[in-house]
């Protein structure tokens, strides 16, 4: 190989390295404008690879003919610098004629999309055309007329792609974060002008090329050997047609592959800016150095036939490999995790591990292919342009159909796992074409590697591949809890708990969504991580538009930016003076997740004032001419990718244009895993859109800040007044356990003056749309454990005056009653430790309040009754359902019949709680009978109320195992109690297990085959419920029982031998 050609290569691996660059900055740039669609991202596609197709097309015949090719490849990379330095600017202009146009929620779908595709190649046309020219005319300039297999084009390719590889590193994890988009394209631009100078100078050192007889290679042909080593003669028609759609055919299965990556792993390395770089980082690296591969290794003989079908066969191997390794993929990166802890460098580790393994193999034996296909067109330097911009045309349209297919119709309709199979069968069916067609032209080799290779592919594709624990479960987002798996069979078990909570699943346009069980009842996944709870996040998703609401309360109409489970739309919609609350939700299935948690978001979808629209919330708020009262914006984390531009200046400030003069913009913001310094960015970001920015605690874990034009003017009785109204009377009790201003005041954490003194910080950055640091910021900090940051925030505040809201009739509140509230809350929520704190006592008043703190954490964060009633002031009131539930539990426990009272005032507002804690009162004064009735009563009010507490529900089920060993009767009373699911499907786990377990009580033989099998196939993995299972098909003489047998001994071989095996006395 002539030293030209790692010259010239050295080049192309600058201009790789930024035309990643360029199309990693100019889709995020894209997104910003069309919004984060999959319809928007394929438009942008579509151009961006049709751009580098057709310029091979257009160009690579330019390139043959061209005396000095290398000038024209000087040529060519300087007008690509120069367009791309120009790309902002015309990005700015696109931005400006789409918001006017009203995008897609104006044009509609058809013309909106025309209309992205038409300004997408206004900005792309130029530098994608004239880039797609670029490896042909150097190829031109430096093969080899002997260069039978065309290895030249091959090492010209693989340096181009590694380039790549390191312009998609550098970019992610470093410039756009350090320079912004705009910069780094207008570095990337001088670099690129830096090769096309470099191309210059080798140009004056080598000679023209001279026009060059070249009948025998006028068209894509294969010369085809026969048994007797002698060239046969070419058959032009049939080769051309075959290379070019097979080229066709491999674009499309690794571009529908890549999608398939990207929705796999993610998951599994957490959904961020950094893990669709890597993958992208990882691709690009396996075709770079399969491309190596091809130009370094093996004779100079021309490309054949069977050498395509045994790449084909290879690479379908290679991903159904990746396929059969299913969860212990899943394993491997739970494993990985503590790497998180270490640091972030040690995390990226662990992920380029997991992507390596499922990506690099099938993407190195891709980037073998290309060259493979350039030789099968042609030899040696003859019409190489010409045929490289052919196959690299074929291969793009491909790719542009596999995307568009993927996106749209594949991963909907196969599922993503689906998909992964239907791309290694269609690579086995290729390369089966690709030997025939030899076998028809006469090459005789023995087809028994390549029967071998698509048996093994084939066979590989049977395995089970990804399931829940793969896709479901947290592993990515830092939500598995390694620490608790110390056994094989402990592992086995959260492999069943993942598959068993899952309620269905499916692959979207935009996401895979599921609807999973968690103890608290429905979830939903989004991506591998949870993006909401029916009962979990109550306190943020029902409070948090119904919050925008009690401070503004002449809201009449409303936006909410995410679905989820409805809550905030379906609360919005009861309030009876609202018109109309709009809904932009991304991914249509989240819609079929709100219908479930139908019981907690007041049945939002048949709500006649709620309206939801699928489309990208960005562009709804940049095109639209709409006016609201309250926007309550509650997007996905902002670590996942593309979530953080709903954090953004330029965002907030489309959101400032909807809202009218006294509207409240009101942002959530997670308390968990963030850093101060991103914290202080997004608080300094709202404070440069909004002059008046509160802060409020909904959940735990949960910020609220509160935006609007002009000051927040409320007084304490305003406050009272509009609480008292519904839906906040209720909202309020069920979501923050609140019935008066003290519950409410209780989540208030600071005020503006907080937002000011943040913002006014040095070294404090604003985020914007060219330089999102919250999105990386974030994502650096996901899956880590970092301590909550609600406490820095109330800190800060109180030492700036400003923990406390401005009421004009402030007087009035009782501030210790006000924290005492608020420990209240977080002790219901199990975390009242969190916010505890021992204070100084200078009154009686004050010694109650902190024996009040006391006994709320006692009882609800430790379970210590006999502390709680230590600490609890004597014959002092109960002020809210949470201190009501606590002291008629403390008085049920000792059996006092002191606890009645309580427990008929806790029925007024919570029957189920009080029906439970009655139950437990019976049981301890021996009334099993009355116990059985009350819990039978509880069971009935927990199946249609989903606001009962959480310990409350589960005492139920305590007491239904404690009371079914009081008689058959009672067994049989209890066991139907539990036929049917709670609210939500809280608890389910516990329920249908308590309800297995009560069978040998009352009916073994006529009662366990039904309730054991519920919980098939995924059952839970321990010795008690394997051993029943297996004792009850043996009973009843269930097929099933041979494998409740191998499973039970599978589950003991893995176990400890005990110390007295098999030793008799």
């Amino acid at each position: 190989m002539k030293s030209s050609v790692w010259r010239v290569g050295a080049l192309l691996f600058g201009s790789g390295c930024c035309a990643l660059v360029y199309q990693i900055g100019w889709l995020r740039e894209f997104r910003l404008i069309f919004g984060a669609s999959t319809a928007a991202s394929a438009a942008v596609l579509a151009i961006f690879i049709g751009g580098l197709g057709l310029g091979g097309l257009l160009l690579g015949p330019r390139a043959d003919r061209h005396p000095r090719p290398i000038l024209f490849y000087a040529q060519l990379e300087t007008i690509v610098a120069l367009s791309a330095a120009a790309s902002p600017l015309l990005l700015a202009f696109v931005r400006q004629l789409y918001v006017a146009a009203g995008g897609t929620p104006r044009l509609g779908l058809a013309a909106g999309t025309i209309g992205r595709l038409v300004l997408s190649a206004l900005v792309l046309a130029v530098p994608t055309i004239f880039m797609g020219g670029t490896l042909p005319a150097a190829a031109r300039g430096v093969t080899r007329q002997t260069d039978a297999r065309r290895q030249d084009v091959a090492a010209l390719y693989a340096l181009n792609t590694l380039g790549a590889v390191l312009g998609c590193v550098v970019a992610t994890f470093y410039m756009l974060e350090i320079f912004g988009t705009r910069t780094t394209l207008w570095l990337a631009a001088g670099v690129n002008l830096l090769v096309a100078m470099a191309a210059r100078q080798i140009d004056r050192s080598m000679p023209p090329i001279r026009e060059e007889a070249t009948a025998e290679h006028a068209e894509l042909a294969e010369p085809i050997h026969g048994s007797a080593g002698r060239t046969s003669a070419p058959t032009p028609e049939g080769s051309a047609a075959f290379v070019l759609i097979a080229s066709g055919i491999v674009g499309f299965a690794f571009f529908l592959m890549e999608l398939v990556w990207y929705r796999m792993l993610g998951p599994l390395l957490g959904g961020s800016v950094f893990t669709f770089g890597l993958i992208l980082a990882f691709a690009l690296a396996g075709i770079g150095l399969g491309g190596l591969l091809y130009a370094l290794v093996g004779s100079n003989r021309p490309a054949s036939l069977p050498a395509f079908a045994y790449s084909c066969l290879l690479e379908a191997v290679a991903i159904a490999f990746a396929f059969a390794l299913g969860d212990r993929l899943a394993v491997l990166a739970l494993v990985l995790t503590p790497l998180s802890q270490e640091s972030f460098a040690a995390h990226v580790s662990g992920w380029c591990l997991i992507a390596g393994i499922v990506v690099l193999l099938p993407a190195l034996v891709a980037g073998y292919q290309f060259p493979l296909l350039v030789g099968l067109a042609g030899r040696g330097r003859d019409r190489v342009g010409r045929q490289i911009g052919q196959v690299y045309a074929a291969n793009t349209i491909g790719a542009i159909a596999g995307s568009l297919a993927g996106g749209f119709g594949l991963l909907p309709w196969l599922s993503a796992p689906g998909a992964w199979r239907l791309v290694s069968i269609a690579l086995v069916a290729l390369g089966v074409c690709a030997a025939a067609l030899a076998a028809v032209r006469g090459v005789r080799r023995s087809l028994a590697p390549q029967i071998v290779l698509m048996a093994t592919a084939l066979a590989l594709l049977v395995a089970t591949g990804p399931t829940a624990a793969w896709r479901h479960s947290g592993v990515g987002a830092g939500r598995a809890a390694i620490e608790t798996i110390t056994s094989a069979n402990q592992l086995r078990n959260w492999i069943t708990i993942s598959q068993r909570g899952v309620v269905w699943d499916g692959d979207g346009i935009e996401s895979s969504v599921a609807l999973i069980l968690q103890p608290r009842g429905y979830a939903f996944i989004v991506n591998g991580k949870s993006d909401g709870s029916a009962r979990t996040d109550a306190a943020t998703q029902v409070m948090l538009g119904l919050l925008g609401a009690i401070v503004n309360p002449h809201a009449g109409r409303a936006l909410a930016i995410g679905l989820g489970t409805g809550s905030t739309a379906g609360w919005l919609g009861a309030i009876p003076a609202m018109e109309r609350v709009d809904v932009v939700e991304l991914e249509p299935l989240v819609v079929e997740v709100a219908r479930a948690c139908e019981p907690v978001n007041r049945d939002v979808l048949h709500n006649p004032k709620v309206h939801v629209a699928i489309g990208d919330a960005r562009e709804r708020l940049l095109t639209s001419v709409d006016e609201y009262d309250v926007i309550a914006s509650e997007p996905s984390n902002p670590f996942r990718a593309g979530v953080a531009s709903l954090f953004t200046r330029e965002y907030y400030r489309a959101a400032s244009d909807r809202l009218s003069a006294d509207g409240v913009f009101v942002q959530w913001v997670q308390a968990y895993e963030i850093d101060a310094r991103t914290l202080r960015t997004v608080y300094a970001t709202m404070g440069s859109v909004f002059p008046h920015v509160e802060t409020w605690q909904l959940g735990r874990s949960d910020f609220a800040l509160v935006a609007a034009k002009r000051p927040l003017a409320y007084g304490a009785s305003a406050l009272s007044a509009r609480i008292a109204e519904e839906p906040f009377k209720t909202a309020l009790r069920v979501a923050w356990r609140a019935v008066d201003v003290n519950g409410v005041l209780a989540h208030y954490l600071a005020g503006d003056r907080l937002t000011r003194a943040i913002a006014s910080a040095p070294g404090v950055e604003v985020n914007t749309d060219d330089r999102n640091v919250v999105e990386f910021g974030f994502a650096r900090s996901v899956g880590r454990s970092v301590s909550l940051i609600v406490t820095d925030v109330r800190q800060l505040a109180t030492t700036l005056g400003a923990a406390r809201p401005p009421l004009p009739d402030g007087g009035t509140i009782d501030w210790n009653a006000v924290e005492t509230s608020r420990v209240g809350f977080h002790a219901s929520e199990g975390s009242g430790a969190d916010v505890f704190s021992l204070m100084r006592i200078e009154s009686q008043a004050q010694a109650d309040e902190q024996g009040r703190r006391l006994a709320l954490v006692d009882y609800y964060d430790g379970g210590n009754l006999p502390a709680a009633r230590l600490h609890w002031p004597r014959a002092a009131p109960p002020r809210d359902p949470t201190e009501l539930a606590m002291l008629a539990d403390l008085d049920a426990d000792t059996g006092s019949d002191a606890a009645l009272g309580y427990i008929e005032a806790l029925r007024a507002v919570q029957p189920g709680e009080a029906d439970a804690i009655l139950a437990q009162l019976r049981v301890r004064q021996e009334r099993y009978e009355e116990a059985v009735t009350a819990l039978e009563l509880a069971f009935q009010q927990f199946r249609t109320d989903p606001w009962a507490l959480p310990p409350f529900k589960q005492k139920a089920l305590d007491l239904a195992g404690a009371l079914a060993g009081h008689g058959p009767a009672a067994a049989r009373r209890v066991f139907d109690a539990l036929g049917a699911p709670l609210a939500v499907r809280a608890l389910e786990d516990d329920r249908l297990i308590a309800r297995a377990t009560l069978t040998p009580a009352v009916d073994f033989k006529g009662l366990c085959r039904d309730a054991v099998g519920r919980l098939e196939p995924h059952v839970p993995w321990n010795q008690t419920f394997l051993s029943l299972r297996l004792d009850c098909y043996e009973a009843t003489g269930d097929p099933r029982h041979d494998v409740a047998r191998r499973e039970l001994l599978d589950f003991l071989s893995r176990e400890p031998l005990p110390l007295a095996s098999g030793i008799s006395r």
